[in-house]
């Protein structure tokens, strides 16, 4: 075996740890599939796409792996279809242009050499060295700024970033199909393609930073509100106690003049009252104001709720998240209730809590009066204001996507449930 051969085989170590990074790359971008088939199909797919090599005029290569890619992201990957398409769009771009950029950089660098045994051996080495240092480079750039994106990015933030790099992916791709003779002449394209996704990715960070201080103004809110209201409910518990000596002696002419039953209602009443209105139902500060002003809400409304919550070991989802969640499903069954006539029928039951293998789960079922409309797959309520149809839904299919989870909505005659599950949480 000679020299070329050798060192040949040598290269595909770092083609096969370059293809590795690629994967660990689309692994921000989205959550892939369980299952080892999956994961040895998608590092696979990586190491291939990595080390195509694009040609100028080279239409079948470059076709192959826009489309190899996209089927990647579709069938082994999962999440937000815009969450998908933005790794196609922000990576593919990369991968054509340093792919087409190294290849034709050797290619005239090793042209200038006179001898062809040293042309083939300085691009053979030359080659997977640069590919690697490249996708080393790569990896740790997107490792900084993109760790954040999948978890706080919306669908619009997602849509943004495609439309942006959409220009590159384009500009590139008819680039290479339209190259001409002197195919130096692409080199600025295929560095500004580059860069120029490079920087849509630290732009992330702004859009991450943003988008945290924008959750960290809520939780002040929330907590704002959660604070107020317990001082609310002190100041009336030290009011009742301050008047207690009265109410004491009302219940005392009550029994004295034989007026057991106006006695007894006259406790229950003053029992009632004197309850503290802020109870705990989770650790956490801004999910329990939340869980608090929603049960005070049915309460004050004659609804009869039931929480039961457990997130004692809840580390995965961000607490605007869930409050997201929470306060949408729950001004959705307030409303829904409310409009049964019947105070006894109307009930809302919320269950949520982490299993012990780290899946969030939610249900919430109330009890309604009105039918359920749906128009092209959206729920519809019976709001005045068209502009509000199923926008609480919809907030909360949003969250539910962002993480990756399952929701599921069915309905009765008399009752309509929301069932959320959310896994690796």
């Amino acid at each position: 075996m000679d020299l070329i051969s050798v060192m040949y085989n040598v290269g595909k170590i770092p083609n096969c740890i370059q293809g590795f990074l690629f994967y660990r790359i689309l692994c921000h971008f989205a959550q892939k599939r369980d299952g080892k088939l999956w994961s040895a199909a998608g590092y696979i797919s990586c190491a291939c796409l990595s080390n195509m090599i694009i040609y100028p005029n080279d239409f079948f290569n470059v076709v192959l792996e826009l489309v190899w890619f996209l089927a990647l992201m579709l069938l082994a990957f999962q999440g937000s279809i815009w969450q998908r398409l933005a790794a196609v769009a922000v990576l593919y771009p990369l991968i054509v242009s340093q792919n087409f950029f190294v290849m034709d950089m050797l290619g005239v660098l090793g042209s200038s050499l006179d001898w062809p045994i040293a042309i083939d051996l300085f691009c053979t080495i030359a080659d997977p060295i640069l590919h690697l240092l490249i996708w080393y480079g790569i990896y740790r750039f997107f490792e900084r700024h993109l760790v954040q994106a999948r978890k706080l990015f919306g669908h619009k933030t997602w849509i943004l970033l495609d439309v942006i790099c959409l220009a590159s992916l384009v500009s590139i791709t008819t680039s290479i199909l339209f190259a001409p003779v002197q195919s130096y002449y692409m080199w600025p394209a295929a560095f500004s393609c580059f860069a120029t996704n490079l920087g849509c990715i630290a732009l992330t960070e702004y859009f991450v930073r943003s988008i945290r201080q924008d959750m960290e103004r809520k939780n002040l809110m929330l907590q704002k509100s959660y604070y107020e209201e317990l001082e609310q409910n002190q100041t009336k518990i030290r009011r009742f106690r301050h008047d207690m000596n009265n109410h004491l002696g009302v219940i005392q002419a009550l029994f004295r003049s034989g007026n057991t039953e106006d006695a007894e209602h006259y406790m229950e009443e003053i029992e009632t009252r004197l309850a503290a209105r802020t109870r705990v139902f989770c650790k956490n500060s801004i999910i329990n104001a939340v869980l608090n002003a929603k049960y005070n809400l049915a309460l004050e409304q004659g609804i009869n709720v039931f929480f039961h919550i457990d997130l004692d070991r809840l580390i995965g989802l961000d607490p605007i998240s869930l409050c997201c969640l929470f306060s949408n499903t729950l001004d959705n069954a307030v409303e829904a209730s409310v409009k049964i006539p019947d105070l006894k029928k109307r009930r809302i039951s919320l269950k949520a809590r982490v299993t012990e293998n780290g899946y969030f789960t939610f249900e919430i079922t109330n009890t309604k009066a009105n039918a359920v409309q749906e128009h092209k797959g959206r729920l519809l309520s019976d709001k005045e204001e068209s502009d509000a149809h199923g926008l609480g839904l919809a907030n909360v299919r949003e969250m539910v996507e962002k993480y990756s989870g399952t929701l599921d909505i069915s309905y009765t005659e008399d009752t309509f449930t929301v069932t959320v599950l959310i896994g690796n949480v």
